[in-house]
Protein backbone atom coordinates (compact mmCIF):
# COMPACT_ATOMS: atom_id res chain seq x y z
CA UNK A 1 0.00 0.00 0.00
CA UNK A 2 1.80 3.15 -1.18
CA UNK A 3 -0.99 5.69 -1.60
CA UNK A 4 -3.29 7.69 0.64
CA UNK A 5 -6.14 5.52 1.83
CA UNK A 6 -8.88 5.74 4.42
CA UNK A 7 -8.78 2.11 5.48
CA UNK A 8 -8.44 -1.55 4.55
CA UNK A 9 -11.01 -4.30 5.04
CA UNK A 10 -9.95 -7.95 4.86
CA UNK A 11 -12.45 -10.77 5.32
CA UNK A 12 -10.65 -14.07 4.77
CA UNK A 13 -11.44 -16.37 7.73
CA UNK A 14 -10.13 -19.47 5.91
CA UNK A 15 -6.79 -17.93 4.94
CA UNK A 16 -3.69 -19.98 5.73
CA UNK A 17 -0.90 -17.68 4.50
CA UNK A 18 -0.95 -13.90 4.95
CA UNK A 19 1.59 -11.30 3.76
CA UNK A 20 1.18 -7.58 4.44
CA UNK A 21 3.55 -4.87 3.20
CA UNK A 22 2.54 -1.31 4.09
CA UNK A 23 4.99 1.59 3.68
CA UNK A 24 2.38 4.22 4.50
CA UNK A 25 3.30 5.97 7.76
CA UNK A 26 -0.04 7.77 7.94
CA UNK A 27 -2.59 6.30 10.29
CA UNK A 28 -5.39 4.39 8.57
CA UNK A 29 -7.80 1.76 9.79
CA UNK A 30 -7.43 -1.95 9.25
CA UNK A 31 -10.58 -4.01 9.72
CA UNK A 32 -9.43 -7.61 9.52
CA UNK A 33 -11.53 -10.61 10.41
CA UNK A 34 -9.81 -13.13 12.67
CA UNK A 35 -8.05 -15.89 10.72
CA UNK A 36 -8.25 -19.05 12.86
CA UNK A 37 -6.67 -21.31 10.19
CA UNK A 38 -3.59 -19.15 9.71
CA UNK A 39 -0.33 -21.08 9.41
CA UNK A 40 2.15 -18.32 8.49
CA UNK A 41 2.09 -14.53 8.44
CA UNK A 42 4.60 -11.98 7.15
CA UNK A 43 4.20 -8.37 8.30
CA UNK A 44 6.45 -5.52 7.15
CA UNK A 45 4.65 -2.34 8.12
CA UNK A 46 5.32 1.29 9.04
CA UNK A 47 1.91 1.81 10.58
CA UNK A 48 1.80 3.81 13.82
CA UNK A 49 -0.89 1.45 15.13
CA UNK A 50 -0.83 -2.31 14.50
CA UNK A 51 -3.26 -3.54 17.16
CA UNK A 52 -6.02 -4.52 14.72
CA UNK A 53 -3.56 -6.34 12.47
CA UNK A 54 -2.04 -8.26 15.37
CA UNK A 55 -5.45 -9.12 16.82
CA UNK A 56 -6.41 -10.83 13.56
CA UNK A 57 -3.41 -13.20 13.41
CA UNK A 58 -3.16 -14.57 16.94
CA UNK A 59 -3.78 -18.14 15.71
CA UNK A 60 -0.65 -18.07 13.53
CA UNK A 61 2.01 -20.77 13.88
CA UNK A 62 4.88 -19.00 12.08
CA UNK A 63 5.29 -15.22 12.18
CA UNK A 64 7.79 -12.86 10.54
CA UNK A 65 7.38 -9.24 11.60
CA UNK A 66 9.04 -5.86 11.10
CA UNK A 67 7.35 -2.99 12.90
CA UNK A 68 8.25 0.06 14.97
CA UNK A 69 4.82 0.16 16.54
CA UNK A 70 3.81 -1.84 19.58
CA UNK A 71 0.50 -3.61 20.00
CA UNK A 72 -1.84 -3.59 22.97
CA UNK A 73 -1.54 -6.08 25.79
CA UNK A 74 -4.12 -8.84 25.70
CA UNK A 75 -3.18 -10.44 22.37
CA UNK A 76 -2.06 -14.02 22.99
CA UNK A 77 -0.28 -16.25 20.46
CA UNK A 78 -1.14 -19.67 21.86
CA UNK A 79 -0.05 -21.54 18.73
CA UNK A 80 3.02 -19.54 17.68
CA UNK A 81 6.02 -21.84 17.33
CA UNK A 82 8.43 -19.93 15.09
CA UNK A 83 9.08 -16.18 15.30
CA UNK A 84 11.25 -14.14 12.94
CA UNK A 85 11.70 -10.60 14.21
CA UNK A 86 13.37 -7.81 12.23
CA UNK A 87 15.84 -5.86 14.35
CA UNK A 88 16.06 -2.74 12.17
CA UNK A 89 13.71 -0.66 14.35
CA UNK A 90 14.85 1.34 17.35
CA UNK A 91 12.34 -0.21 19.74
CA UNK A 92 12.80 -3.76 18.52
CA UNK A 93 13.85 -4.96 22.04
CA UNK A 94 10.51 -3.85 23.48
CA UNK A 95 8.57 -5.62 20.73
CA UNK A 96 10.66 -8.74 21.27
CA UNK A 97 9.87 -8.81 24.98
CA UNK A 98 6.14 -8.28 24.29
CA UNK A 99 6.08 -11.13 21.78
CA UNK A 100 7.99 -13.44 24.12
CA UNK A 101 5.51 -12.72 26.91
CA UNK A 102 2.53 -13.39 24.62
CA UNK A 103 3.86 -16.57 22.95
CA UNK A 104 3.86 -19.31 25.58
CA UNK A 105 4.56 -22.15 23.10
CA UNK A 106 7.35 -20.49 21.09
CA UNK A 107 10.08 -22.94 20.10
CA UNK A 108 12.24 -21.11 17.57
CA UNK A 109 13.37 -17.47 17.58
CA UNK A 110 15.23 -15.78 14.71
CA UNK A 111 16.58 -12.23 15.01
CA UNK A 112 17.53 -10.76 11.62
CA UNK A 113 17.17 -7.97 9.09
CA UNK A 114 14.16 -8.69 6.90
CA UNK A 115 14.49 -7.92 3.18
CA UNK A 116 17.79 -6.03 3.48
CA UNK A 117 16.48 -3.46 5.96
CA UNK A 118 19.25 -1.18 7.21
CA UNK A 119 20.61 -1.29 10.77
CA UNK A 120 19.56 1.41 13.21
CA UNK A 121 20.22 2.50 16.77
CA UNK A 122 18.67 0.10 19.29
CA UNK A 123 17.30 1.07 22.70
CA UNK A 124 18.33 -0.76 25.85
CA UNK A 125 16.38 -3.76 27.02
CA UNK A 126 13.79 -3.14 29.71
CA UNK A 127 13.74 -6.52 31.37
CA UNK A 128 10.23 -7.77 32.22
CA UNK A 129 9.34 -8.19 35.87
CA UNK A 130 8.64 -11.88 35.26
CA UNK A 131 10.35 -14.28 32.87
CA UNK A 132 8.21 -15.03 29.78
CA UNK A 133 6.63 -18.49 29.90
CA UNK A 134 8.17 -19.57 26.59
CA UNK A 135 11.68 -19.12 28.03
CA UNK A 136 10.78 -21.35 30.95
CA UNK A 137 9.00 -24.09 29.04
CA UNK A 138 9.36 -24.22 25.25
CA UNK A 139 12.08 -22.16 23.51
CA UNK A 140 14.65 -24.51 21.96
CA UNK A 141 16.57 -22.52 19.35
CA UNK A 142 17.87 -18.97 19.03
CA UNK A 143 19.37 -17.74 15.75
CA UNK A 144 20.79 -14.21 15.82
CA UNK A 145 21.97 -12.95 12.43
CA UNK A 146 24.21 -9.89 11.84
CA UNK A 147 25.30 -9.76 15.47
CA UNK A 148 27.49 -6.69 16.00
CA UNK A 149 28.45 -7.14 19.62
CA UNK A 150 26.93 -3.90 20.90
CA UNK A 151 26.02 -3.70 24.61
CA UNK A 152 22.31 -3.61 23.71
CA UNK A 153 22.57 -6.79 21.65
CA UNK A 154 24.71 -8.51 24.26
CA UNK A 155 22.17 -7.76 26.99
CA UNK A 156 19.37 -9.33 24.95
CA UNK A 157 21.32 -12.49 24.11
CA UNK A 158 22.54 -12.88 27.69
CA UNK A 159 18.98 -12.42 29.01
CA UNK A 160 17.74 -15.25 26.80
CA UNK A 161 20.68 -17.52 27.67
CA UNK A 162 20.20 -16.92 31.39
CA UNK A 163 16.48 -17.65 31.35
CA UNK A 164 15.70 -20.18 28.58
CA UNK A 165 15.58 -23.45 30.51
CA UNK A 166 15.15 -25.74 27.49
CA UNK A 167 17.34 -23.96 24.94
CA UNK A 168 19.25 -26.47 22.80
CA UNK A 169 21.16 -24.20 20.44
CA UNK A 170 22.03 -20.51 20.27
CA UNK A 171 23.64 -19.68 16.92
CA UNK A 172 25.24 -16.24 16.59
CA UNK A 173 26.24 -14.98 13.14
CA UNK A 174 28.54 -11.98 13.42
CA UNK A 175 28.51 -8.80 11.34
CA UNK A 176 30.88 -5.80 11.34
CA UNK A 177 31.54 -5.87 15.05
CA UNK A 178 32.09 -2.90 17.27
CA UNK A 179 34.15 -5.25 19.44
CA UNK A 180 36.74 -7.80 18.23
CA UNK A 181 35.30 -11.20 17.43
CA UNK A 182 37.30 -12.97 20.12
CA UNK A 183 36.00 -10.57 22.77
CA UNK A 184 32.45 -10.98 21.50
CA UNK A 185 32.69 -14.77 21.71
CA UNK A 186 34.27 -14.65 25.16
CA UNK A 187 31.57 -12.33 26.53
CA UNK A 188 28.77 -14.66 25.50
CA UNK A 189 30.60 -17.90 26.23
CA UNK A 190 31.30 -16.79 29.80
CA UNK A 191 27.70 -15.80 30.51
CA UNK A 192 25.65 -18.24 32.55
CA UNK A 193 23.10 -20.44 30.81
CA UNK A 194 19.85 -21.72 32.28
CA UNK A 195 20.02 -24.79 30.04
CA UNK A 196 22.92 -27.10 30.82
CA UNK A 197 22.62 -28.70 27.37
CA UNK A 198 22.60 -25.46 25.35
CA UNK A 199 25.19 -25.33 22.56
CA UNK A 200 26.49 -21.83 21.80
CA UNK A 201 27.67 -21.60 18.19
CA UNK A 202 29.42 -18.77 16.35
CA UNK A 203 29.81 -18.12 12.65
Amino acid sequence: VGCDIDGVVIETPSLKYFKLLDDNRESHNYLIETMPNLIAAYLDVKLPDIKSVIASITFVKRLAICSEAMYDEGCVFNQLEHLKLCRCKEHFPNLLVRLLKDSSTLQNLDILYMDDHAPSYMVNLNQPSTVPECLLSSLQTLNWFHYEGTPEERDLVVYILQNALHLKTAAITSFEQEVPKFEMIKELAQSSRASATCQLMFD
